[in-house]
């Protein structure tokens, strides 16, 4: 079997470059029915999904989404089985004066059903911008929107895969490099401490607010 690595590729500033990274499952061998054009026109759809205002304005006027890459990897292993690198056709800039480091970032939790460590994932979204409450916290009115962007640009992309792809179906799913796993997405949320892409701050107490997935 194989899972496939979504790269949305972007930058910040002129110096600086950043990546979010879902895994999605597909139900069937993928490598087995792939060629390069399907991979690139999934890759070239992903790159152009339309960024929603809640997301785009965390990227500030310093961040800019500017493509996608996408990985065919195999379950045992990890082997690298194809890819493709596909430009946004126009880059998707934020909105919004930087007031944060280029580290800060929103933490999107990823839930499957599976127990444990191996059933949980986060990605990070760079967050250079966003409206903060007297605590330095992200104001509560703030986290659903972004947490209903994020999961419309999640499903965008399974949209795109599954276009691409129209005999296989695809999940959203946490990769479990120590136990070979791919377990399904079954919720995601998002907290409202501002976090780095570097370092997860699991000390800080925290409010989370959830969605379904899908």
């Amino acid at each position: 079997m194989s899972y496939v690595r979504v790269s949305i590729l972007g930058t910040l500033g002129m110096s600086e470059v950043w990546s979010v990274n879902p895994v999605f499952d597909p139900s069937g061998e993928i490598e087995g029915t792939t060629n390069q054009a399907n991979l690139d026109a999934a890759a070239l759809a992903i790159a152009n999904l339309t960024v929603g205002s809640a997301t785009s304005s965390k990227l500030s006027t310093s961040g800019v989404r500017t493509g996608c890459r996408l990985e065919v990897r195999s379950s045992s292993g990890d082997e690298l089985l194809a890819f493709s690198v596909q430009a946004s056709t126009t880059p998707s800039a934020g909105s919004g004066s930087q007031t944060m480091t280029n580290q800060s970032a929103l933490v999107v939790s990823l839930r499957t059903d599976t127990p444990g460590p191996s059933g949980r994932g986060r990605i990070y979204w760079p967050c250079l911008n966003a409206p903060l409450d007297a605590t330095g916290r992200l104001n509560s009115a703030a986290v659903t929107p972004f947490l209903t962007d994020m999961k419309t640009y999640l499903l965008g992309m399974r949209s795109a895969l599954a276009a691409a792809f129209p005999l296989i179906g695809f999940d959203l799913a946490v990769r479990s490099v120590k136990t070979g796993q791919t377990p399904h997405v079954t919720r995601i949320q998002v907290g409202n401490v501002i976090d780095t892409q570097r370092r997860r701050r699991d000390t800080l107490p925290e409010s989370y607010t959830s969605v379904s997935f899908p």
